[in-house]
């Protein structure tokens, strides 16, 4: 068979016709999407950068109007909607796309975590919970489980959190490392403990607790909550073996248990058994006091000499400890105790046989040395019980502002110790001191 050899010069000038044709038309198209893809692209950037998110809202929305098939542009548009607060535009736009039909699985589980984010920026916990439920079988069901998690301890349903959790600790069995910290299951038993106790299912709490100790024994909480429902139950025996891993462990949290502790005796009449008296228990709290110094339970250690024995025995615990106390709130009770106690060494009456004093006389004039002294005595006790009066409300009102416990993580400030932030909802981010009270940095 003979092959004809006159055709190929043409062949190739129509393949090179062809060439060129198609380069001036790809040429125009790439100008084109520089003139303007680029453009609103780089307007959108800037503005992000800059943080002014209406003008980047604006610019990605031009963008995806020229190029309405792209996914990234409309997820990018999604999450500034979000960001914006626009949580109803957001949601429609991640609703809009799971309704195309030519998504990839990964690309449809991609938009449910989208949808479900919405969901939890706008309020709707339930929505998001079924949106979340539907990753179950993806590749993003470890961060699911954790969003799920999140939204179940938002609305405290402890119960479902824990079984979420559970299932976050088999996953990390299997392999997938999820990082979830020990303390956060002895927080959740601790939860359903409490719940638990307030519906009167003693037994059921007891054993809650007792999975929070195994969950983690070097977390102080299960051992606080333990201690003081063995109080509520009037097991003062349980009550005082767990106060005295507290105390030895964990003295800086004593104030949680102090003031119930301290009654038990009162409560009980007589100690029996294993049991602590009341002597002994305030000795612990003493000595935890002088290693962990705090307001709260030097208040509490106050309260309680006061009402036994008198001001006198508060005002010297107060001077025996001054190197130990912490915070403008144990300066202000300083400041009281010694103001309450000038007040009553001035209104002692005058010494026998003391001359009266003369309108601008010195107060030692005419006086013997022993009379001279107490009157110089009863001068100085006076002009400190002025700056005393001066002084005490002053710190009272600077105290609130300055002694509050602060979260680490958000900021968030309280009147008192929480084990999860009621702001940003991070579990032990508050220190067991007020911020007056902690060392400096």
């Amino acid at each position: 068979m003979e092959f004809d050899f006159w055709w190929l010069p043409g062949a190739a000038l129509f393949f090179a016709l062809g060439w060129l044709a198609s380069r001036k038309e790809s040429s125009k198209q790439t100008s084109d999407s520089k003139s303007a893809l680029p453009e609103a692209y780089l307007r959108g950037l800037q503005s992000l950068l800059g943080d002014d998110q209406v003008r980047a809202i604006d610019a990605f929305t031009d963008l995806v109007r020229k190029e309405p098939d792209s996914l990234e542009l409309h997820l990018a548009l999604g999450h500034l909607f979000r960001r914006k607060g626009e949580t109803d535009r957001a949601i429609r736009v991640h609703q809009n796309l799971l309704a195309r039909q030519d998504l990839t699985s990964d690309q449809r589980a991609e938009l449910f975590r989208e949808l479900a984010l919405d969901y939890v920026k706008a309020g709707l916990f339930d929505r998001a919970e079924q949106a979340l439920q539907s990753l179950s079988d993806s590749p993003l069901k470890g961060e699911a489980l954790r969003l799920r998690l999140d939204i179940a301890q938002r609305v405290r349903d402890w119960t479902l959190a824990l079984s979420i959790a559970q299932e976050i600790v088999d996953q990390d069995s299997q392999g997938i490392q999820l990082a979830l910290p020990a303390s956060l299951l002895a927080h959740l038993h601790a939860e359903i403990a409490h719940q638990l106790h307030q519906q009167g299912n003693i037994k059921e709490a007891i054993q809650a607790l007792q999975k929070a100790q195994a969950a983690c024994p070097d977390h102080p909480r299960s051992w606080i909550d333990n201690c003081l429902l063995c109080i509520d139950q009037s097991d003062h025996k349980q009550a005082d073996a767990a106060a005295k891993v507290i105390l030895e462990r964990w003295p800086e949290h004593a104030a949680r248990i102090a003031s119930p502790w301290l009654q038990i005796a009162d409560a009980a009449g007589i100690e029996i058994g294993d049991c602590l008296s009341k002597v002994q228990r305030f000795e612990m709290l003493e000595k935890a006091y002088r290693r962990a110094a705090s307001s709260d339970l030097l208040a509490i250690i106050l309260e309680h000499l006061e009402i036994l024995y008198g001001p006198e025995v508060s005002q010297a615990f107060l001077s025996t400890h001054r190197e130990h106390h912490k915070g403008l709130l144990s300066i202000l009770a300083q400041v009281k105790g010694r103001a309450l106690n000038d007040h009553q060494q001035s209104e002692k009456p005058p010494v026998e046989g003391e001359m009266p004093r003369m309108d601008g006389e010195k107060p030692w004039a005419n006086a013997d040395p022993s009379q001279a002294d107490a009157q110089i005595l009863a001068e100085k006790l006076a002009d400190d019980e002025a700056v005393f009066k001066t002084l005490t409300p002053m710190l009272e009102q600077l105290a609130p502002y300055c002694s509050r416990y602060v979260c680490q993580h958000c900021g968030f400030q309280a009147n008192r110790h929480y084990w999860q932030c009621p702001g940003c909802q991070q579990w032990d981010r508050y220190p067991p001191q007020r911020t007056d009270e902690m060392p400096a940095a």
